[in-house]
């Protein structure tokens, strides 16, 4: 009994060790990064921003635009939807520039993203359907009626939301790996932690944090580090946040059936965010043409700009050239 009583008292004593252990470094990881937070994340994103800031709905969002919206030459404007990220469009702002090219296009960081306003509250504007809808509101601002649409990563759900709200507006749409299917992600989890733990955890994550993604990128290549001080707007951690306690909604996979205009499916064959088995089943869904790009991973454009721009701009002149030969409906 003795050996039995020393053995527990033992073991008491170390676990209490480990969890004073576990409690001080978590002390010591969350004032550390409060302090990066509030030393580092302090970028203008009035003072930066490339593009121009439009009121919508209550909120304020950013947009880069190339091009004359009315004076497309195929009598509408390409609008591009990027992914889930606190640098925005400026990761699909590349293909968008190639696109530009040939047409005009409208780039918009969605609410939260890039240099749109930083909400730090859940709520209906995060969602995908509340993004959709804004974006909407945003093209009504502009006086853009008819569009084509490029959606990459979390921005497939929002195009796809897009194309199923408003088909007759939506000429044709572009899905680049679309995350439409639910996965479990870090931010699932982060959302549940207590509110100063949670906030250091997207910094080190998601935000711009040294070892984030994209202070990673920005260590690895100082290219790179132009669109890392995206993620150091002010105000993107309480944002990332907010995002992640406001449940996506995944209601649509069910409805991809429905999805009215003709539909292109690109993504990498080895994506390692959005498994390529999603983007085809979603292609499948909606009987979707599909291009596969070898090596592509998350963003094909990247890896192949000159065949994913072509693959893009060949997909919409098809449909320009299209409505060209459609004879109009009130004939004589």
């Amino acid at each position: 009994m003795k050996i039995l009583k020393r053995l527990l008292i033992w073991m008491a004593g170390f676990v209490a060790v480990v969890v004073l252990a576990v409690a001080g470094f978590v002390t010591w990881f969350t004032v550390r990064g409060e302090r990066q937070i509030a030393e580092q994340e302090i970028v203008d994103r009035h003072a930066e921003g490339p593009g121009l800031f439009l009121n919508v709905d209550g909120h304020e969002y950013h947009a880069v635009i190339r091009g004359d919206l009315f004076a497309d030459p195929t009598d509408a404007p390409i609008l591009m939807v990027h992914g889930f990220g606190p640098t925005g469009s400026n990761v699909i702002l590349p293909l968008a520039n190639e696109l530009a090219a040939t047409r005009s296009v409208i780039v918009p960081d969605m609410l939260g993203f890039g240099y749109s306003e930083k909400v730090s509250e859940p709520g209906a504007h995060f969602t995908v359907e509340g993004r959709a809808s804004a974006i909407l509101a945003m093209l009504d601002a502009l006086g853009v009626e008819q569009f084509d649409l490029v959606g990459h990563s979390y921005g497939g759900s929002v195009s796809g939301r897009l194309a199923l709200t408003a088909p007759d507006r939506v000429r044709r749409v572009v899905f680049v790996c679309p995350s439409i299917y639910p996965q479990t992600t870090p931010g699932n989890f982060i959302a549940y932690l207590p509110r100063s733990t949670a906030r250091v955890a997207i910094w080190g994550s998601l935000g711009g944090g040294p070892s984030s993604f994209s202070g990673r990128a920005c260590a690895a290549d100082p290219a790179a580090c132009d669109a890392h001080r995206i993620a150091l707007v002010e105000g993107t951690v309480d944002a990332l946040l907010a995002i992640n306690k406001t449940p996506r909604g995944y209601a649509l996979p069910g409805e991809l059936p429905n999805v009215q205009p003709p539909a292109l499916v690109i993504w990498g064959d080895d994506d390692a965010i959005v498994p390529p088995e999603f983007s085809a089943r979603a292609a499948a869904a909606m009987g979707a043409e599909t291009w596969i790009v070898p090596g592509g991973g998350h963003w094909p454009f990247a890896v192949e700009p000159a065949g994913v721009t072509e693959r893009i701009r060949s997909f919409f002149a098809a449909g320009a050239a299209s409505e060209a030969l459609t004879p109009p409906d009130s004939m004589p």
